[in-house]
């Protein structure tokens, strides 16, 4: 017994700490296998103490001597084998989902830096968050012309006092300038790679383009800070490298000149017609609009849309393999190949909130019209006033998100249209990949496919619908409690058998 006792609380140790390991959580599952484990090796330790003491013959010494070799040997292979991979710089990612492994996108951001950057982890000892955040640093450091140190923060106040540092595992992403230069920096309170690539490009500002936004009949508002509004879109755009303004769209005329992209917020009243045919100037001399719409609202942009050949019918799309008992919210799976959508499928997924859908059609003959996202085949259309009256039956896919490319003269107009808002909104755009969607849209339509990528996740909460990767994560435990199960019957037949 004193065997199956101790094999079994090494196999609870090992799927304990693996768990934490790969999640990154030390959850139910990895405290009951560590605490079982090691419970069970005190046991087994007891009683084979107690067996030596009562049989103390030769045969039962020397057993003792060969597993205390054993157990010499097998820590000095370890040694050898951690010191050897630090020599060569070996790693081994084994997370869920790779969390060690930098993404492009951070990548990419470390590459094109302004400058070379310091990255300062603020931390108290014992935070069992600092190995985390210290292996992610080092991942981030390995490219481009950035280093990361430690500061415990009883051993640097001037340091935190300095940077505003108030909490442990805190990281300041600073540019090392020359001495007497003033201290440019950014914190992060919350070390994922998401903050740290989010930081870096705020450091740094892309290459800057603008953005021209209206007001005046009921758009979604930018500045608007809480679940409905759209403060998050603007933050996102301005971390892209974006630049925002504001105009009435009741005294547009025009759109100036120095603007690259007009976006239009699904306005809750009809454009006037002033505002429209300005739209349409800013297009035909090879400017570009990103649209969003929303079923129900006749947005005065739906002539506009029609005669570039994303017309979009006043209609609601209602799909059956959305979430259960709410088919007006769709959790779109289908996409076309294309670099705005690169990257999603099934498993990376968004999530609209009661959507329109669009009929594409080629209206000029150098055109090039095409949907990006769409609902399933079972997605049908309703009368967005009364639900029950259907427009059209299901039986085919149906466009959500479309693009549309439109040559003139030496350049081009681009419009990336949506038919939902609320995708984009506070509530819902770090959902699943809905900012991926948008800002990749963006940065399509106004010609940057170079700055088009799935960008690391924002894990502060959690969300609905919840993330693949965090509904998988929650269920880990449960997935390796099978085969450890299946582990442990095993050796308890084995050795039954064997001492039987």
């Amino acid at each position: 017994m004193t065997r199956e006792l101790g094999l079994a609380g090494c196999l609870a140790l090992a799927f304990g700490l693996g768990a934490y390991y790969a999640t990154g959580r030390f959850g139910a599952f990895s405290a009951l296998n560590v605490g079982l484990g090691l419970l069970a090796l005190a046991t087994s330790i007891a009683r084979g103490a107690v067996s030596l003491y009562t049989e103390s013959s030769r045969a039962a010494h020397s057993l003792v001597w060969r597993g205390l070799a054993g157990v010499g040997v097998a820590g000095a292979l370890a040694v050898v084998l951690f010191q050897g991979a630090r020599w060569l710089d070996w790693r081994a990612d084994w997370t869920f989902e790779q969390r060690y492994q930098v993404s492009e996108a951070t990548q990419r951001a470390v590459e094109e830096l302004c400058g070379p950057v310091e990255l300062l982890h603020f931390h108290e000892p014992g935070d069992p968050r600092n190995r985390r955040t210290a292996l992610l640093l080092d991942a981030i450091a390995r490219f481009g012309d950035v280093h990361w140190r430690g500061l415990s923060l009883a051993e640097a106040p001037a340091e935190a006092d300095h940077y505003g540092i108030g909490r442990s595992n805190s990281v300041v992403v600073r540019l090392r300038g020359e001495p007497g230069t003033s201290d440019h920096f950014e914190r992060v309170t919350r070390p994922t790679e998401g903050g740290l690539y989010e930081a870096l490009y705020r450091l740094c500002g892309a290459e800057a383009a603008t953005l021209l936004s209206f007001g005046g009949h009921g758009e979604g508002d930018l500045a608007r800070g809480d679940a409905p509004g759209f403060a998050g879109l603007a933050a996102a755009l301005a971390t892209e490298g974006y630049t925002l303004r504001r105009r009435s769209s009741l005294a547009l005329s025009e759109v100036p000149a120095e603007v690259d992209a007009v976006l239009v917020l699904a306005p809750e009243r009809a454009l006037p017609d002033r505002t429209v045919v300005a739209l349409e100037r800013h297009l035909d001399r090879g400017g570009s609009l990103i649209a969003f719409l929303e079923p129900g609202v006749r947005s005065g942009l739906e002539p506009l849309l029609e005669r570039f050949g994303l017309a979009s019918p006043d209609a609601e799309l209602r799909d059956p393999e959305g979430v259960v008992d709410a088919p007006a919210e769709i959790a779109a799976r289908h996409y076309e190949t294309h670099p705005i959508t690169d990257g999603l499928d099934a498993s990376r997924f968004t999530f609209f909130v009661g959507a329109r859908s669009f009929a594409l059609r080629r209206t000029e003959p150098d055109a090039r019209v095409g949907a990006l996202v769409y609902a399933s085949p079972r997605s049908r259309l309703v009368d967005p006033a009364a639900p029950d009256s259907e427009v059209e039956a299901a039986g085919s896919y149906r466009p959500i998100a479309v693009r549309g490319r439109y040559p003139r003269g030496a350049g081009e107009a681009r419009i990336f249209a949506v038919g939902d808002a609320d995708f984009a909104s506070n509530r819902h755009l770090r959902s699943v990949y809905n900012l991926d969607l948008v800002l990749n849209g963006v940065h399509w339509a106004l010609g940057r496919e170079p700055a088009i990528t799935l960008r690391p996740k924002l894990r502060d909460r959690v969300q609905f619908p919840l993330p693949a990767t965090d509904a998988l994560q929650s269920f880990y435990g449960l997935g390796l409690l099978v085969p450890e199960l299946l582990l442990l019957t095993g050796l308890w037949l084995a050795l039954r058998r064997r001492a039987g």
